[in-house]
């Protein structure tokens, strides 16, 4: 199997030869101490993983050295990873009234996706990142002043979300016509103690517009995988009924156990997740890579099921060493059928 044939089994409930992985984010000095290169196509090549996930391309105005302005209007200043939203062009119902959204089908929207699929062709998985309906909302307005809406204001909360779900919903058509297969959601609707939004909140204005886009998506054929870090664990059901193939990260610092939600939900989808990348990947010993990777095959993959990642993302932080182990392990004792015994004598090593 090649890497898109094995992340396709996983997301349809096959197995595959072996345990997939791949990554939403990946550090260019990162990269470049593991093997020498710093652009992410590129290493996904050199280090013969399964699938890369790409973005959207945006013509962003340079405001000064570290502050670009987006299509949407919003100030970012940039950083290695992230690019954080700090000024924001909506603040009332006035301000989004008199708002338009950028043109989500521009012909250089789909540049560097079309980039990594004509690299790639059927070998790997070019997985699409797609904003879901809470994200774009938390930028326009900034992260407080957007949970402050659903209070003070639902309407505009509201308004905001269907916007942003009508131009993820013409991302994905545009996605289908260049041939993408899957796409990731997101982002983040929980810290690691609750949700930002009171479960019944959430279900209430939040879910329907996530429907909607998630509905869209699997009636044009896409897989779709739904990234959130935190504890998720009062909006899992929603979560899966919505139609998404794949959860992730299934976070430990947020109180989601790989083992247990397989056990509830691993019939209906799969997991990607989620080797520690605060510590383990970051710091700790080679030894405790392995053993760590070993137990997460043993709580997700038995049976097919999982492509093994970190808990988040290959930041700036992790170790190129313990990456490097990480990415050696997967071939060496991922392999279908799983060898439990060896697993179990690695993950009980440290």
């Amino acid at each position: 199997m090649n890497g898109r044939e094995r992340i396709l089994a996983v997301l349809n409930h096959q197995i595959p030869d072996r345990i997939p992985t791949c990554e939403w984010i990946l550090n260019p000095k990162v990269m470049e101490k593991v093997c020498g290169v710093k652009d992410d196509i590129a290493f996904v090549a050199e280090m013969d993983m399964d699938g890369i996930a790409v973005g959207l391309d945006s013509k962003n105005e340079r405001l000064d050295d570290r502050h670009i302005k987006d299509e949407w209007g919003i100030t970012r200043v940039t950083y290695d990873e992230y690019p954080n939203p700090v000024g924001n062009p909506i603040k009332d119902m006035e301000d989004f009234n008199n708002y338009t959204p950028p043109e989500p089908l521009l012909p250089y929207r789909f540049d560097r996706i079309k980039k990594a699929l004509d690299t790639f062709g059927k070998e790997r998985c070019v997985i699409a990142r797609v904003r879901d309906v809470f994200s774009q909302p938390r930028d326009l307005m900034g992260y407080e002043n957007f949970l402050m809406t659903f209070y003070d204001d639902p309407d505009l909360a509201d308004a905001l979300m269907a916007m942003s779900a009508d131009y993820s919903i013409k991302i994905c058509d545009g996605l289908v016509k260049i041939g993408i297969e899957v796409i990731v959601v997101g982002d983040d609707i929980a810290n690691n103690d609750n949700m930002l939004l009171n479960p019944d909140m959430y279900r209430e204005y939040v879910y329907p517009h996530f429907a909607r886009l998630v509905g869209h998506a699997k009636k044009l054929g896409l897989k779709v995988i739904k990234h959130s870090d935190g504890d998720l664990r009062t909006v899992v059901e929603d979560l899966v009924k919505s139609g998404i193939d794949c959860l992730d990260p299934i976070d430990e610092r947020g109180n989601m156990f790989m083992d247990k939600l397989k056990e509830q939900y691993g019939d209906r989808i799969a997991f990607k997740g989620n080797v520690d990348c605060v510590e383990t990947l970051v710091s700790k010993s080679v030894e405790a890579v392995r053993a760590e990777t070993a137990r997460c095959m043993l709580k997700g993959g038995i049976g097919g099921g999982l492509i093994i990642s970190s808990s988040n993302s290959i930041h700036s932080g992790i170790s190129p060493i313990n990456y490097r182990v990480f990415l050696d392990a997967i071939k060496e004792f991922g392999n279908y059928p799983l060898d439990i015994p060896l697993l179990e004598k690695i993950a009980g090593a440290v």
